[in-house]
């Protein structure tokens, strides 16, 4: 006989009572799972689309006020890329520290000064420029079809120094890329430049083993090189995701500087600068409790360049300007050429009228 579920003993309602829990029963727990998992994706999908629409708001907005300091630029003012990209890292409302070993960023108002930074994400240029003030960086032309106004800026200011990688030179790769350092240099004085010597983004835990190429051109030229190695990059802004990170922590370490001229073989210099920058790595990314919190984005010895007047200044500046007036006086005329068209029709449809 099946006696009713208060005359039962205890050990038999726990029973039923977990067997129908474990069937979604009067318990309701399995049914209660199953619409948690059910609203999990959905959460999931919508939180990815969101960030995704931030992601490209964000992106629109870099290529708005690139677009308006190119503009500046063309009138003869200058707008310091380092405090902008300062600006966009306040707006992420990014957080910075120092680690404990970290050495001070050399003075390259004074000389030329190559920093090696770690390659993760797009986020790198905004990040790496504030942290040293803004400098110059060496890229690939294939960057400015993803950031195109940005590209043209620091193309036109001087501050971005584009290349074309594999093309073959009839001097040498080495010789040739050093005359081009020289040339980009000389057209934006008074900073220093990034370079990625891993050659490519990577999210890599340890990054990728460094091309050798770039470190025979700083031999060669007798710039000295810091190792400049910051944490959590990737989750600023992540291309491959489309996601930004807010509230993100990054964390810096700063090698000593290598000088070339200590290194009479420049297999020596590259063998020195790996070893750097392992250990850079292991002092930036171990330093979760001792690093130093930092108001702002200028890390220790760096120095902001400030905003200057351009005017007279380099070439490709000067073209773009004469290109800029150029179209604008052509839209302009035709303005006034069509304005005046319109108003001679009018006023011979009114004097036939009469």
């Amino acid at each position: 006989a099946i006696l009713p579920r208060a005359c039962q003993p205890a050990s038999a309602q726990l029973v039923g009572g977990a067997r129908s829990r474990e069937m979604g029963g009067n318990g309701g727990g399995g049914q209660a799972r199953a619409v948690a998992s059910a609203a999990r994706p959905r959460a999931s999908g919508c939180y990815r689309l969101v960030n995704g629409a931030l992601f490209f708001l964000f992106l629109l907005y870099i290529q708005a006020t690139s677009l308006v300091s190119f503009i500046v630029l063309l009138l003869g003012a200058a707008v310091s890329h380092g405090a902008l990209t300062a600006h966009y890292l306040r707006i992420l409302r990014t957080s910075f520290a120092t680690a404990a070993g970290a050495r001070p960023v050399l003075d390259d108002t004074k000389r030329p000064v190559i920093f090696l930074c770690n390659h993760r994400s797009w986020g790198d240029f905004w990040v790496d420029c504030a942290l040293l003030g803004g400098t110059s960086f060496v890229s690939r032309w294939a960057v400015a079809f993803a950031i195109p106004c940005a590209a043209l800026w620091g193309w036109s200011h001087g501050w971005l120094w584009f290349f074309k990688r594999g093309a073959k030179r009839a001097e040498g790769t080495t010789k040739w890329m050093g005359n081009f350092f020289r040339h980009s240099h000389a057209a934006f004085p008074g900073k220093g430049v990034v370079l990625y010597p891993e050659g490519t983004r990577t999210t890599e835990p340890k990054g990728l083993p460094l091309k050798h190429g770039g470190l025979a051109v700083a031999h060669q030229l007798g710039w000295p090189v810091q190792v400049v190695i910051t944490t959590n990059k990737e989750q600023v802004m992540a291309e491959r995701s489309l996601s930004l990170g807010f509230g993100t922590k990054c964390v810096t370490s700063v090698s000593a500087p290598l000088w070339p001229r200590d290194y009479e073989v420049c297999d020596d210099f590259i063998a020195a600068v790996c070893t750097t920058w392992r250990n850079t790595w292991e002092e930036a990314y171990g330093a979760s409790t001792d690093a130093v919190s930092r108001p702002h984005a200028v890390l220790p010895g760096a120095t902001s360049r400030p905003a200057t007047s351009v005017a007279p200044c380099r070439s490709g500046t000067n073209l773009a300007r004469l290109c800029f007036l150029t179209f604008a006086f052509i839209w302009f005329w035709r303005f006034l050429y069509a304005g005046g068209n319109n108003t001679t029709i009018v006023d011979l449809h009114a004097f036939g009228s009469r």
